[in-house]
């Protein structure tokens, strides 16, 4: 009986490979060793794993891209203090090589400059003491 039913899925066989030879690929997919039709629940397996597999892609490509707007976002902020900080220095050698008519420095702005320095150091010392 086995074996009739055996001959019998091969005639089948032949006959959808010679009438449609791309259902027949389809056909051999979903039928196991047994001659039997493959669960269909094992290709919703395969379509979930696709699935989580796009996910998985999409997850890791999303955290890639949040990782690069954050450093992004870093150097952004060390270009501005950068730039804000060789602004003040181009101020203050502005101020620094200003000359008078005759051509000697202005000395309000280097007596400025002392005065912020000596400030400054003073609270770092006090800061520190405390």
């Amino acid at each position: 009986m086995a074996s009739i039913h055996k001959l019998l899925l091969l005639s089948l066989y032949l006959f959808f490979w010679c009438v449609y030879p791309f259902s027949f690929r389809l056909l051999l997919q979903n039928v196991n060793e047994t001659g039997e039709y493959k669960d269909k629940s094992e290709r919703r397996r395969r379509k979930n794993s696709a699935f989580s597999l796009e996910e998985l892609y999409k997850k890791q490509h999303e955290e890639k891209e949040k990782e690069r707007t954050e450093r992004e976002a870093v150097l952004r902020v060390k270009k501005e203090e950068r730039e804000q900080a060789e602004a003040r220095r181009k101020a203050l050698r502005e101020k620094m090589l200003k000359k008078t008519r005759r051509g000697q420095p202005v000395m309000k702005y280097r007596i400025e400059h002392l005065l912020e320095t000596i400030q400054a150091s003073t609270k770092n010392v006090a800061g520190s003491k405390s």
